[in-house]
């Protein structure tokens, strides 16, 4: 474990030094920021949170909290944009999403790998519905519920459940044939041999599957509120870099970067939390 730890931080160090000596040889802030700009456009969006009043008092010089005085700081700020609020919001739409969407693409996936009709029926339905981008589901709903929340989270919601059918499926489908013939000499039927052999022989599978569901949140989560959203780390990434063009203001990469590298600390942790609460619970399996 030790050495495993040790080998991502000479990986993390190699990339940043990397970034660094690229940043240097292109010589162009405006598309590849310096270290130091995006440190400051971090510390600036972190810090505007724990800002004494005294610094909007007339006459009081503070400390500034933004990196070479970015209009697109400014302008998050303004709109009291700050990257904790903004994790925060995007964090429980991803959580709302996999709370709902996970037992539903498992239920769908456990019906279709146990009961052959039923897989005949909704798989060719199932096919069709995966084809469909969950993004393209927005306009729909927002005719159905107006411009509310419901049109960011029922495309996660979507997302997740499609995502999820297909290795519940496989997980119930590909149970060896020895369990099964096994626990029906001994009189499991029905009910009992779904709950007791089918499910737990197919439970590394289908929480297998959930770290994709994850991955997949997360994309989805994002993409909803770059178009649709007025918060949310979507809204904070079209805020560093699409209001240019709507308020004539210079695009501050510095701002993209940031929001990419919390995006990317946030999917890994919740990658880990995910991968560590599937292997408690199939340990048996191991």
């Amino acid at each position: 474990m030790a050495r495993r730890s040790l080998l991502w931080i000479v990986s993390l160090a190699a990339l940043i030094f990397a970034y660094m000596l690229v940043a240097r040889a292109i010589s162009r802030p405006d598309i590849v920021p310096p270290a130091e700009d995006i440190a400051g456009a971090f510390a600036a969006l972190v810090g505007r949170g724990q800002q004494s009043p005294a610094s909007d008092m007339p006459g009081m010089d503070m400390p500034a909290h933004h990196h070479h005085s970015s209009d697109q700081v400014d302008t998050l700020l303004q709109e009291g944009v700050t990257l904790q609020a903004s994790l925060a919001v995007t964090t429980a739409r991803v959580l709302f999403g996999l709370i709902v969407g996970l037992p539903l693409g498992m239920l769908m996936g456990l019906l279709m790998g146990w009961s052959r009709r039923a897989d005949d029926y909704l798989h060719p339905i199932y096919v069709l519905v995966r084809s469909v981008p969950p993004l393209s589901l927005i306009t729909y709903i927002m005719l159905w519920l107006g411009h509310s929340e419901a049109h960011r989270l029922i495309p996660i919601v979507y997302a997740v459940a499609v995502t999820a059918v297909i290795p519940t499926y496989h997980g119930v489908r590909d149970v060896a044939g020895k369990y099964v013939v096994a626990a029906r000499s001994l009189g499991a039927s029905g009910r009992l041999l779904l709950t007791k052999v089918v499910l737990p022989a197919a439970a590394p599978a289908v929480l297998g599957g959930l770290r994709y569901s994850v991955a997949i949140a997360w994309m989805t989560a994002v993409g909803a509120e770059m178009l649709m959203a007025e918060n949310g780390m979507g809204n904070l990434l079209v805020g560093g870099g699409m209001w240019s063009s709507r308020l004539q203001t210079r695009s501050d990469p510095a701002v993209i970067i940031v929001g990419i590298l919390v995006l990317a600390g946030a999917g890994w942790a919740m990658d880990l939390a995910a991968r560590a609460w599937s292997a408690r619970l199939t340990r048996w399996a191991r």
